[in-house]
């Protein structure tokens, strides 16, 4: 069957990175030329300085990173290949083992212990028309997918870059499956294929690596790169780096490929770009610094700088909670933040938007971020008798609740709460939420405008009433009216996946200048890369991981042609 693509097929739904693994690294410094960098010293020829309106985005890191990239390295070892890879996770893995494929030597930095990165907790890519696809029947035309993504991104991305990813992530998969990754398809509107399971993934990256990079090349782990190697041409030429014993290492190689996972983990730095000072649940190992080194060397930091992977809602109250009660109800507050129901109001307690929009992940994160980092989800007594007595169906709840797995307790719509009050009442004491007997009193401990939230409470309650919201359109079926008191608000935060972005690069992943011209040398994969797909933000279904794969396997493709 040859279907059309479907502009809710392409907005609904997951991110597709997730958290607590391996990957990252890299550094910065001044460039330098060959002869100075043995020392660590650098100084060099930056051919197109950063302009002053990249300035006003400036965030310089390098005094806050551990380790200070700045810092001189006494060189005690020389290397030299073709390729240096820095950092591996999927796409640095990728990037490699394709590369060492084709025949070029390849050696791999990472500067953890862990080959992987996040997509050790990754869930699935989207992959048009490959062979997992086809034998699904799923046949699909990918222009129409083009063209929405690109008028959806206000026409400010790479559209050559689009179809490429688009046109190739089922080439990619494939590979990868001949590799001996055995996916399953799920479909979903998108072409969502499921990685392996979790615990099988660690083991085939490092047989592709074994089979591939090490015969000729070799894996750096436990190893951060500190800054790049840059002749006086402005031509990066390699890498140094410091192992685990705090030797400096230089790699001269023909191309440098930064795969370091961006900044998300730098919570001053996404502060800064991003305005966002909520949960972060990536890789802890991701500050920022491949960035910087390459900015260092010249490279263009992109007018949309600073966008996020948002995605998922979390409850302040969850991992206190989980210390007093069943896994069940110490969900209660956090379930509630994905259901379209109840009352979602901002730290002033105003009404931000129609709540049904918390049934889509990215959706529900980027309304919540785009008012600030955390909103209330407010609940009365009268809803939680209902839920004692009659579980979330006595909302009238019919809907899947789309928490994450690692998440989601074993419970039906129909299982009463029980011990709700407690519940509530711990998360108030724990100082994850808040209550007041009357609405005033609630506004007062929960800092907001007693005015507005008793307005938009009233407001909202006539909406209840008549079965009409007029404010944003909330479906009759959703509008359940809080009715009496106590009154609890739910602190309720948005998850961060990783930074999106921060290099720009050309459908060659060649890490581009201020003039858009190649950085000689420079190369660019992964969430590094990823820019020029978006405006302003990520707000695909499967596509991080589909340009974490595709990326890697493309580049390693491109760099054989070339070197």
């Amino acid at each position: 069957m040859k279907r059309e693509f479907s502009r809710r097929a392409f907005l609904a739904g997951a991110a597709s990175t997730g958290a607590l693994a391996a990957l990252g690294l890299a550094g910065c410094s001044q460039q330098g030329d060959a002869d100075q960098s043995r020392t660590g010293s650098s100084s060099g020829t930056q051919a197109n300085p950063m302009p002053e309106w990249a300035q006003r985005l400036n965030v310089d890191i390098a005094a806050t990173l551990p380790g200070n990239t700045s810092e001189e390295i006494d060189i005690t070892e020389t290397k030299t290949c073709d390729v240096v890879v820095v950092g591996a996770g999927c796409s640095g893995t990728n990037t490699a083992v394709r590369a060492a494929e084709l025949g070029l030597k390849v050696i791999l930095l990472e500067k953890t212990n862990t080959i992987g990165g996040a997509s050790l907790k990754s869930w699935a890519p989207s992959a048009y028309n490959s062979s997992y696809a086809i034998a699904a029947g799923d046949e699909t035309d990918t222009n129409p997918i083009i063209e929405q993504w690109v008028a959806d991104s206000h026409w400010r991305v790479d559209a050559a870059a689009i179809r490429q990813l688009v046109n190739s992530a089922g080439e990619a998969i494939d590979w990868m499956s001949d590799n001996g990754w055995k996916f399953t398809y799920l479909g979903m509107g998108a072409s969502m294929t499921a990685l392996p399971d979790y615990s099988e993934r660690g083991p085939l990256f490092k047989a592709m690596i074994e089979k591939y990079v090490a015969p000729t090349g070799e894996v750096l782990t436990n190893t951060s790169a500190k800054h790049l190697v840059v002749s006086d041409g402005g031509e990066v030429t390699g890498v140094v780096a410091v192992d685990e014993n705090g030797a400096g290492i230089q790699i001269d190689a023909k191309a440098v490929v930064i795969a370091t996972g961006g900044y998300g983990a730098n919570a001053d730095m996404v502060r800064a770009a991003f305005n966002f000072a909520g949960v972060f649940a990536g890789l802890p190992q991701n500050i920022g610094e491949g960035l910087e080194m390459a900015w260092a060397a010249g490279a263009q930091k992109p007018t949309n700088f600073g966008g996020q992977m948002l995605h998922q809602t979390l409850a302040r109250a969850t991992d206190k909670l989980v210390d007093e009660f069943d896994d069940f109800p110490a969900k209660y507050p956090m379930i509630l933040t994905y259901v379209a129901n109840v009352l979602n109001v901002g730290s002033t307690g105003a009404r931000f938007r129609n709540e049904a929009l918390v049934l889509d992940a990215v959706p529900s994160a980027n309304s919540s971020t785009y008012q600030g980092s955390y909103h209330y989800v407010v609940i009365s007594q009268t809803l939680m008798d209902v839920l004692q007595a009659e579980g979330l169906a006595g909302l009238g709840v019919d809907y899947r609740i789309g928490m994450p797995p690692e998440y989601k307790p074993d419970f039906e719509l129909d299982t009463p709460w029980e011990n709700i009050t407690a519940v509530f009442d711990k998360m108030v004491e724990v100082n994850a939420g808040f209550k007041g007997s009357t609405l005033e009193e609630l506004a007062q401990a929960a800092g907001m405008d007693e005015s507005i939230f008793s307005h938009q409470f009233e407001e909202y309650e006539g909406f209840c009433a008549t079965g009409s919201d007029t404010q944003f359109g909330k479906s009759t079926k959703y509008l359940n009216a809080l009715g009496e008191g106590p009154y609890y608000a739910i602190i309720t935060e948005e998850n961060n996946l990783c930074s999106w972005g921060g290099l720009l690069t050309n459908t060659d992943y060649e890490v581009l200048d201020y003039e858009r011209i190649p950085v000689p040398g420079l190369y660019a994969v992964g969430n590094d890369a990823g820019g020029n797909l978006y405006n302003d933000t990520y707000v695909g279904f499967g596509i991080g991981m589909a340009n974490t794969i595709t990326s890697g396997y493309l580049c390693g493709t491109k760099l054989a042609e070339k070197l």
